[in-house]
């Protein structure tokens, strides 16, 4: 046992539960999930007891990082624990089996379209996909075929963002954080600065802090970063790469300006920096602004553009279009480092979507009821919130009283689940908030009921006793 491990259990006796795992005894992420619920159910771990970090555990039971991963992120799916960025995971205040009913608003998923055709559409698709590849060209490992076609047709989804931009070397990958972890690894080393907005997605902090990469933040105001600390971080800390979603940004739903798209264009062409441009929401919003690679004429610039979140969750098929003129030699290694190849099946399903119109058609329909549930949300929630009319995000402040982690303890208790703006920072956020993602509810009858437990706890002062008195 490692010096660490011994550290933890001298401290925490709730570790007692985390024993070594058995070989041959099914999948270790799953074993440890079991065994988390098994210390619920016996009274061992109880309703609120804070669980070791990750790399905590990690250590204690001598497995990698990405075990203990998928661990907490199938004992979430159990229901078994809540997590909370920078507080870190606590039990869950009822076991699946005492028949808690849990809303996730704390993932960022798209919500199904409202006329329930969606599993017929993946059906259908995959039927269709089978009968024009057949099931041998579907399960080649290298899947080239599949890739060729879906890149074929990725060129046509993405032609009206990227209209003027070569786009003959597109790149096909497992998902759009497959894209950026793939992306950092070819164009950074261990040690390197790299920029972001001061509150970004969490999946773009994760593949920095796994790559031992520095991260600073760049300030911002209503409509983005600022050309000028752009320049002042640059000058300060040597970065060469900046990260961005300026579209419909997650989680502060802000959509930047073509007028600020073209200052940032015009600094990092005149500092020479690599652009990662994250664009997963564009098909949600209309009339956004050109992405920021048209203003770059996509030199240095990453564009990634993912087909989960105006979709389906489970697509996990994305577009990389690489710097223009570029040797992508060193990207694609990196890709094929981290996840070797995109699914043959998932590749030709996106393929099939977008050529027979399916796509497009889906999109209409989740934009649809998307409108619906953010018109929902007007009706609820009071000032101030911010979100866009067909964004899937709504984004709270919270009133100085509220600590913003006890706060999504509190709803967690009621079983909603959001997620709270440490999540989205690397470093702890001054000014509480909270992100809610409107398609994690299963219809708008559930999603109303939450927003309106949301905004009722928003209103209490938790410093009041039962007399009202602070």
């Amino acid at each position: 046992m490692t010096d660490l491990a011994a550290d933890i259990e001298s401290h925490d006796e709730r570790t007692n539960w985390a024993q070594p795992l058995v070989r041959g005894a099914g999948p270790r992420y799953v074993q440890i999930a079991d065994r988390l619920g098994e210390a619920i159910s016996n009274g061992q771990l109880s309703a609120g007891d804070r669980l070791p970090s990750q790399r905590q555990l990690a250590s204690l039971l001598g497995v990698d990082l990405t075990t203990i991963t998928r661990a907490y992120s199938e004992a979430r799916t159990r229901g078994l624990i809540v997590s909370f960025g920078g507080r870190g995971a606590f039990v869950a205040s009822a076991s699946p089996g005492k028949g808690a009913h849990r809303v996730d608003l704390s993932m960022n998923v798209p919500p199904q379209p409202t006329d329930g055709n969606l599993a017929e559409q993946v059906q259908s698709g995959i039927a269709e996909l089978l009968a024009r590849q057949g099931v041998s060209a579907l399960s080649a490992y290298d899947g080239v075929v599949a890739a060729e076609a879906a890149i074929q047709a990725g060129r046509a989804w993405l032609k009206p963002a990227l209209d003027g931009l070569d786009t003959e070397g597109l790149v096909l990958c497992a998902g759009a954080q497959a894209a950026i972890f793939g992306v950092l690894l070819s164009c950074t080393k261990r040690g390197d600065t790299v920029l972001c907005e001061p509150l970004t997605y969490p999946g773009f902090l994760v593949a920095a802090r796994q790559l031992g990469l520095r991260i600073t933040m760049v300030e911002s105001d209503e409509d983005g970063i600022l050309p000028d600390a752009l320049e002042r971080c640059h000058s300060e800390t040597g970065a060469r790469v900046l990260y961005l979603n300026p579209t419909l940004n997650n989680p502060t739903t802000r959509v930047m300006s073509a007028e600020r798209r073209q200052k940032i264009a015009a600094s990092l062409r005149r500092l020479e920096m690599t652009l990662i441009e994250d664009d997963p929401y564009r098909n949600l919003i209309k009339d956004a602004p050109p992405p920021l690679a048209t203003f770059t004429q996509g030199e240095r610039t990453y564009y990634v553009a993912s087909l989960s979140k105006c979709l389906w969750p489970s697509l996990r098929t994305a577009f990389i279009l690489p710097p223009a003129k570029s040797d992508s030699s060193r990207m694609l290694e990196s890709l094929r480092a981290a996840t070797m190849v995109c699914s043959p099946l998932l590749a030709g399903l996106a393929e099939q979507w977008i050529r027979s119109g399916i796509a497009r058609q889906l999109v209409q329909e989740i934009q649809r009821e998307v409108r619906a549930r953010q018109t929902l949300a007007r009706a609820i929630l009071a000032q101030p919130y911010f979100a866009q009319p067909t964004g899937l995000h709504i984004w709270i402040p919270l009133p100085s009283y509220w600590n913003q982690h006890h706060f999504t303890y509190t709803l967690a208790e009621q079983g909603i689940l959001v997620a709270s703006a440490d999540a989205f920072s690397p470093t702890p956020v001054q000014e509480p908030a909270i992100r809610v993602s409107i398609g994690g509810a299963s219809s708008q009858s559930e999603l109303s009921t939450a927003l309106g437990r949301i905004e009722a706890l928003r209103r209490e002062d938790p410093r009041r006793g039962p007399s009202g008195i602070v």
